[in-house]
């Protein structure tokens, strides 16, 4: 595990906002550890989201973007720049039980492998009797739910996409792997061969329609007009240091330090497609 020191020096490359503070920067931040450090969940509200149902957050509403960690409400497009995927598959315990994530799963772990076995090699869930996709469950009898899941940690950037204002994790389940494939395959096939992090793009959502009902899913376009126009050109200073921050935090990730704040996300919004709602809205089928 890094040091309280290793992790302070880490953190001190991540995006801080436009003022200088010289060498008064993180001061205070010096006993940071790495359990201090979360990476926010961009969640994307349904009708019966809480945040949404209850109103615990004013103004809320199906279709909103909304950070986990701070509780704002985001303006769309949201601006990001990509740095690293990440599969896992994630465990809950089923909400009719309390709820709540118990581990993240490898997806090459014996785990996933005895899950995908046990269903004739497919990553889709069967269909039950009501004809609805249910989250597989996990092979050693406990009764949670297991759910294939890809995080995309990103960089928040203005809306002229020119400087960093933060990070977040977007988290792909269910209908919205299609979208996740969608981006990667954009990204992955353009000429020339940039890396991930030289892309932008803009995060809306979209209403969709499914048996029983309807959901919110992402919609995730080019930052330009296509997605090579919308590349950071590293030729300048301003697309040097939005590359350099990017390396920068996909480091801490891949080296254990940082990591998304699965206590500050709900499970319809970090890997468990939402239970649909009285009135049949909100039905996301896998």
């Amino acid at each position: 595990m890094a040091s309280s020191k290793e992790v302070a020096k880490a953190k001190d490359n991540l995006p801080a906002g436009v003022y200088d503070y010289g060498e008064d920067a993180h001061g205070g931040f010096e006993e940071t550890t790495i359990n201090d450090l979360a990476i926010p969940f961009i969640n994307l509200l349904q009708n019966n989201s809480p945040e949404v149902e209850d109103q615990t957050v004013e103004g809320a509403a199906a279709g909103m973007l909304l950070n986990s960690v701070t509780g704002e409400l985001m303006k769309m497009p949201l601006i990001v720049q990509p740095v690293h995927k990440e599969e896992v598959w994630v465990e809950w315990i089923p909400r009719n039980k309390g709820g709540g994530v118990v581990e993240r799963h490898d997806p090459n772990s014996d785990v996933v492998k005895k899950v995908i076995e046990n269903n004739g090699g497919s990553r889709i869930p069967p269909k039950d009797s009501d004809g609805k996709r249910n989250p597989f469950k996990m092979p050693n009898g406990s009764g949670n739910d297991i759910v294939e899941t890809y995080y995309v940690y990103c960089l928040i950037l203005d809306e002229e996409g020119k400087s960093a204002e933060g990070y977040c994790v977007l988290a792909f389940s269910s209908t919205k792997i299609t979208v996740q494939k969608k981006w990667m395959t954009s990204m992955y096939t353009i000429k020339g061969r940039p890396p991930m992090w030289a892309n932008r793009a803009k995060v809306s959502t979209v209403k969709q329609k499914a048996e029983g009902g309807s959901f919110f899913n992402f919609n995730i376009t080019a930052f330009g007009e296509n997605w090579r126009e919308g590349l950071i050109d590293p030729s300048t200073e301003a697309g040097r240091d939005l590359l350099d921050e990017a390396k920068t935090f996909r480091s801490m990730i891949m080296d254990g330090l940082a990591a998304p704040d699965m206590n500050s996300v709900s499970q319809a919004d970090a890997g468990e497609a939402p239970a649909p709602s009285a009135d049949g809205d909100d039905e996301m089928p896998f």
